[in-house]
């Protein structure tokens, strides 16, 4: 699998730090959290490897993963920046589908603020007269997730809703969003349960079925996405 970012082909941390993590997202790359955990996972822990084992199951035929790109940005609609993926992987099977799986690198970093603060915030802007377009996008992202919306939906996670919108939104015949989580020296159990217990608050309301362990199968819009978590 090649590592390629904006031209540059990363085949070793260095690179990936001096490519990826450079000018804002500099402060990002942090020993023994997300971003350089990923990274390390790649490049010296076969991550690819363990990847493959991850969703074999989800594929259900030889496959290929053949390139990957940090830090991708998966536009979804028009409202502005797309999910950034912390790495975005494209393969093909055996008998030519397409396929794409977005990773979400975590340590015990949260997923973000709720529905709620996010949606407040946006409404805050336009009733004091400023342009933003996070009230529609948020309100897109609820129709597009849930079948029903209820008011204590607005207590999910922003970022969960973000993160399906984006897998989905890729040219592919299977998608598979993996959550890996990385139990650093700067893991905290506490704080990676509190995650845990809001990615499975998140995957009860899209109505996702269980299938094995930490495996998911849900439908948005007709379109079927796998999910996966696995802490390492």
């Amino acid at each position: 699998m090649k590592i390629e970012f904006k031209g540059n082909t990363i085949s070793n941390l260095a690179d990936w730090k001096k490519f990826v993590f450079i000018g804002k997202k500099a402060k990002d790359w942090k020993e023994d959290r997300s971003a350089a955990s990923l990274a390390e996972f790649i490049i010296k822990k076969n991550g690819e490897e363990k990847i493959i084992e991850l969703v074999s199951a989800q594929i259900e035929e030889p496959f290929t993963l053949e390139v990957a790109y940090p830090e991708f940005q998966a536009r979804f609609d028009a409202h502005g920046q797309g999910r950034e993926h912390d790495l975005a992987i494209f393969g093909k099977t055996e008998s030519g589908k397409k396929i794409f799986i977005g990773v979400e690198a975590k340590v015990d970093e949260s997923f973000g603020g709720t529905v709620a603060s996010k949606y407040h915030k946006g409404k805050a802007k336009e009733l004091n007269g400023e342009n933003t377009n996070l009230p529609i996008r948020i309100e897109e992202l609820l129709k597009f997730n849930f079948k029903v919306i209820t008011a204590s939906d607005f207590n999910l996670r922003y970022q969960l809703l973000f993160s399906t919108a984006g897998t989905l939104s890729i040219d592919a015949d299977i998608h598979i969003l993996l959550f890996l989580v990385f139990k650093t020296e700067g893991y905290n159990p506490k704080v990676a349960a509190k995650n845990y217990k809001d990615l499975q608050a998140f995957l009860k309301k899209a109505e996702a079925i269980n299938v094995d362990g930490n495996i998911y199968e849900l439908n948005m819009n007709n379109k079927a996405l796998s999910v996966v978590y696995k802490e390492i």
